[in-house]
C-alpha cells in the first residue's frame, strides 16, 4: 500500500504500524543508500504527521550532515531539541557538528552541559558525551578543566573496567604475546555492557560491539591525557587496555607514543611494531588512488603551491625524488618513526667537516595505506595529502606562521596566537598534529 498520499487521514498510532514511523524507517533506509532527496520526501511526510515529534527534525540533520551541509544539520538537530529536551540524541550529534565540522568548541560545550543535565542518560552515552566536552574544553585551552574533567571520567565504573587490570612491574613480556588471548566480555555487572535500555541481557554481537564502543572511549580518554602532556598517566592505562583488548590497532598506537614520551623507547618500538602487523590486515579499497596517480598529485601539488621556495623543488633540475610506499619499513619504524605517519621527507646527513652544515632536504616518502586510514573517498585522499605534503614541508624547513597561513596550514602552537577577544571567532583544525616519535 503507498502511504505518501494519505496524509490528511488521522493517524494517532506510534508503532511499527503506524505511517508515521513507516515513513521514518523508509528515510532512514533511503538515506542509508544515500538517495537523499527520496530521504528528505519521506522525512518531510512524518513531519507533517508529528509536527511536534523530535523524530523527523532527526532524520533531516543526518540528511544534511550526509549532503556535507553542517550548519543545516545543526540547525535540523537543534530544532528536535526544541520539541523534545530531554532527548539525548541531538545534543551529542549536534555537539560532534559544532565541534569537528563548525569549529565552535564554545556551542559544542554548551550542547554537551546541556545533554548531561539530563536525568535519563545511559552510562556509555554520558561517558561519549564528557569526553567530547572535554574535547571541547582541549580547543578552547581551558587545561585545567580538562584535567577536573578527565579525572572524574577516570572514576566511571566503565572506564575502571578496562583500566584496572594487574600491573605486572617490569614483567614485559606480555608485548611479545600474538594472540588475541583478552578477558573475557563475560558477567561484568556494569549495566552499560551487559544489559540494553530496558533491562534485557545483551546478546554476544551486542555485546562485543558495546565493549568496542567502550575501549574507543578510553582510547579517547588517553589521547586527552597525552595532550596534556600527562603520558604518566595515559602509559599504565594504555598498557592495561592492549592487554584486555590486543586487537585494537589504535590502542597500541597511542601506547606507542606514550611509552616514547615516558622514556622506553625500546617498549614504544614493539608496540609500533604491533600497529603495523594490525593494520596491514585491512584490504584497500577500490578507489585508493595507484602509485603513478599519487605521484602525479605530489608534482601538482608542490608545482601548485603558493610558496615559492616551495613550488621551487618542483622546477629543480635536479628533481626532488618522491618515493610512494604503502607504509614505512620495518627499519623505519624500528628507528621510531610514526608507523602511521602519512608523508616523510628525505634529508641527507652533512659530511663530518662539515659541523655547521644543514640536512638538505633529497625527497618525500608518500605512504599510501596511511592516508587511507583517515579518509573515504578519493576526493578527501586527495584533500588529506595536500595537507599532509605541505605540513611536512612546513615542519622540514621550520616555515614560521605566516608563511604555514599562507598555505592554509594550522598555526604552530607554541607560537604567539591571536588576542582572547577573538580567539572563540576562530576555526581551530580538526586534524591531530601527531608528533613524530623521531626526530
Amino acid at each position: 500500500m503507498d502511504t505518501e498520499g494519505t496524509d490528511d487521514i488521522e493517524d494517532t498510532g506510534f508503532g511499527e504500524t503506524s505511517r508515521y514511523a513507516a515513513h521514518l524507517d523508509r528515510g532512514w533506509s533511503l538515506l542509508e543508500r544515500a538517495q537523499h532527496d527520496a530521504a528528505r520526501h519521506s522525512a518531510n511526510h512524518a513531519r507533517r504527521l508529528r509536527p511536534d515529534a523530535p523524530d523527523a527534525a532527526v532524520l533531516l540533520g543526518a540528511i544534511s550532515l550526509a549532503e556535507e551541509e553542517p550548519a543545516e544539520s545543526l540547525r535540523w538537530y537543534e530544532t528536535a531539541i526544541e520539541l523534545d529536551p530531554d532527548y539525548f540524541e541531538p545534543y551529542f550529534a549536534a555537539a560532534q557538528i559544532a565541534l569537528f565540522d563548525l569549529g565552535d568548541p564554545a556551542h559544542a560545550l554548551q550542547l554537551c552541559e546541556d545533554g548531561l543535565d539530563l536525568e535519563h542518560v545511559g552510562a556509555l552515552d554520558r561517558l561519549d558525551l564528557e569526553l567530547l566536552a572535554a574535547e571541547a574544553e582541549a580547543q578552547l585551552r581551558r587545561l585545567e578543566a580538562v584535567a577536573s574533567r578527565l579525572d572524574r571520567i577516570g572514576h566511571y565504573r566503565e572506564v575502571r573496567y578496562l583500566t584496572q587490570m594487574p600491573d605486572d612491574g617490569d614483567d614485559e613480556t606480555w608485548l611479545l604475546t600474538e594472540s588475541s588471548d583478552a578477558k573475557e566480555i563475560g558477567d561484568t555487572g556494569i549495566e552499560a555492557l551487559d544489559l540494553d535500555e530496558d533491562g534485557a541481557p545483551l546478546d554476544e554481537d551486542e555485546r562485543h560491539a558495546t565493549h568496542a564502543r567502550l575501549v574507543h572511549a578510553v582510547q579517547r580518554f588517553c589521547q586527552l591525557w597525552l595532550d596534556l602532556s600527562r603520558e604518566d598517566i595515559a602509559a599504565p592505562i594504555l598498557r592495561a587496555l592492549v592487554r584486555h583488548a590486543p586487537q585494537h590497532a589504535d590502542s597500541w598506537y597511542l601506547l606507542s607514543e606514550a611509552e616514547y614520551l615516558t622514556g622506553r623507547p625500546r617498549i614504544a618500538c614493539h608496540a609500533a611494531l604491533r600497529v603495523f602487523r594490525l593494520d596491514s590486515q585491512f584490504k584497500a579499497p577500490s578507489w585508493l588512488p595507484n602509485a603513478a596517480q599519487v605521484h602525479r598529485m605530489v608534482v601538482e601539488i608542490l608545482g601548485s603551491c603558493r610558496d615559492k621556495a616551495l613550488r621551487e623543488l618542483s622546477k629543480r633540475r635536479v628533481a626532488l625524488i618522491v618515493l610512494i610506499h604503502e607504509v614505512p619499513s620495518l627499519e623505519l619504524v624500528l628507528e621510531g618513526i610514526d608507523p602511521r605517519t602519512a608523508v616523510l621527507a628525505l634529508a641527507s646527513t652533512p659530511p663530518a667537516n662539515q659541523a655547521d652544515a644543514q640536512p638538505e632536504l633529497t625527497g618525500l616518502a608518500v605512504y599510501r595505506r596511511n592516508l587511507m586510514r583517515i579518509c573515504r573517498s578519493p576526493e578527501q585522499f586527495a584533500d588529506e595529502l595536500h595537507v599532509a605534503v605541505l605540513e611536512e614541508l612546513a615542519t622540514f624547513f621550520e616555515l614560521d606562521n605566516d608563511r604555514r597561513e599562507a598555505l592554509g596550514l594550522a598555526p604552530l602552537p607554541d607560537e604567539p596566537q591571536k588576542p582572547v577577544e577573538t580567539a572563540e571567532e576562530e576555526q581551530p583544525s580538526r586534524r591531530r598534529r601527531r608528533k613524530r616519535m623521531h626526530s
